[in-house]
């Protein structure tokens, strides 16, 4: 038989016809609920199809991977996660494995929360370098990587997508509490290796369920800023660091958001190579 990799996007009204097809035909349906944050409203669309589903956590999906290798020599098995399957590392290696072991596997595409992210920001979706998670405090990691990929996006004038942790119950991490790592880190790289402190007066957004119809963004002038805010984004959700704003840029974002957005977005008090030296610090 064969193991089928789908996503369903963003919101049930992502659903494609390729997804509705292969829930009709799978004899199993798994429900990826370690991957993504709020997967809820995943099991709540596949309703129809209720008979069938079972919910797939992390032992499931890493630690048991054999087993459900084995019930797709023998039947159809699909796998549904929120937005697009490979996006995520889980995904691609059973995708591997099952090729390894001869096994048919099916690939369908779902809209990527990431590639929604990007898009509805308003920035350029080229001028976006590499993305990071910042861990929970659950994972007893400092973010030491996150504030590596920002230095050395920003030294190339590229925006950084950042991603937030999702704890074992489904609980992502937020923004306030990600903002908070990253400043209390960078200070005490400041302290340890003379790293100038730049994040605190680096602008930031807020994305929140991008590509969903309730999807929105908040614009703050600094990190400072969001850490003194007090409201929490709706899951899921993810932070952007924007490098200095073309002109196009900021043409979108003030028309789109009605604001007006000071000299902070378009220019830095210090240029890429600051950003370049921190990173090269960090990095040796």
């Amino acid at each position: 038989m064969a193991l089928i990799l789908a996503g369903c996007g963003v919101h049930s009204g992502s659903f494609t016809l390729d997804l509705v097809r292969a829930l009709d035909e799978a004899d199993i349906v798994y429900v990826d609920t370690y991957t993504m944050p709020s997967a809820t409203w995943v099991l709540e669309a596949l309703k129809p199809w209720a008979g069938k589903v079972r919910v797939a956590g992390r032992e499931l999906l890493e630690d048991r991977l054999s087993m459900v290798l084995e019930e797709a020599r023998a039947r159809s098995v699909l796998i549904v996660s929120a937005g697009d399957p490979l996006v995520a590392t889980t995904h691609q290696t059973l995708l591997a494995e099952a090729r390894r072991l001869n096994i048919e596997v099916e690939y369908i595409p779902g809209v990527s929360g990431v590639c929604a992210a990007k898009s509805y920001s308003g920035l350029s979706y080229y001028r976006f370098g590499r993305t990071a998670t910042v861990p929970g405090p659950w994972r007893h990691i400092k973010p030491y990587s996150v504030i590596a990929v920002i230095y050395s996006n920003l030294c190339i004038d590229a925006h950084t997508l950042l991603l937030l942790d999702v704890d074992e119950r489904g609980g992502q991490l937020r923004p306030r509490d990600a903002a908070h790592q990253l400043l209390e880190v960078e200070g005490e790289l400041s302290t340890n290796l003379n790293i100038r402190r730049v994040l605190h007066e680096t602008p930031v957004m807020v994305v929140e369920r991008a590509g969903a119809p309730d999807a929105g963004i908040h614009i703050f002038n600094s990190m400072v800023e969001l850490l003194e805010w007090r409201d929490d984004a709706r899951v899921p959700s993810s932070i952007i660091v924007p490098a200095p704003l073309s002109v196009t840029e900021l043409w979108i974002l003030e028309s789109r958001f009605n604001v007006k957005l000071g000299d902070r977005w378009s220019r830095r008090s210090y240029g890429r190579r600051e950003f370049c030296r921190n990173y090269e610090i960090l990095v040796e």
